[in-house]
């Protein structure tokens, strides 16, 4: 069985999928700081409440990921939030990271899109690598 998104498996595999890329570790060696990835709940959907994981990254390797706790995503420089339905479609790959955050589809709540420039193909690689992750969408099961 494959891990739910956005559950503590899930990141955990996510680490491991980031610290295995040589691309991202190319893409990623000037970022550092932590990133928040928030899905809103959405019971239709199978998603009871608001579900959020958390990664240290650092110059090309993701040093740890877990489910987000509230000082979490306090604390993160970028915090990126979506509904569910949209979170599956980039993970999914059916919908490009750069354009549903251009499109407001997903949305950046912490961090500006100015200081995020210099990092656009880090931020891009760092979402391929959990669109290779094995993974079951709360509606999926």
């Amino acid at each position: 069985m494959h891990p739910d998104v956005f559950t503590a498996a899930w990141a955990t595999a996510w680490r491991q999928e980031l610290n295995a890329s040589p691309v991202y570790r190319e893409k990623a060696a000037g970022w550092e700081g932590a990133v928040a990835l928030q899905m809103s709940a959405d019971p239709t959907l199978g998603v009871a409440e608001a579900r959020a994981v958390w990664l240290d990254l650092h110059h090309g390797a993701c040093r740890d990921a877990r489910v987000a706790t509230p000082d979490d995503l306090a604390a993160a420089v970028y915090l990126i939030d979506a509904e569910p339905a949209v979170w599956k479609d980039v993970l999914g790959g059916r919908l490009s990271p750069i354009s549903a955050l251009l499109g407001g589809r997903l949305r950046l709540l912490r961090g500006s899109v100015m200081s995020l420039i210099p990092y656009v193909a880090a931020a891009q690689e760092l979402l391929v690598t959990a669109t290779l992750i094995q993974r079951q969408f709360p509606d999926a099961g």
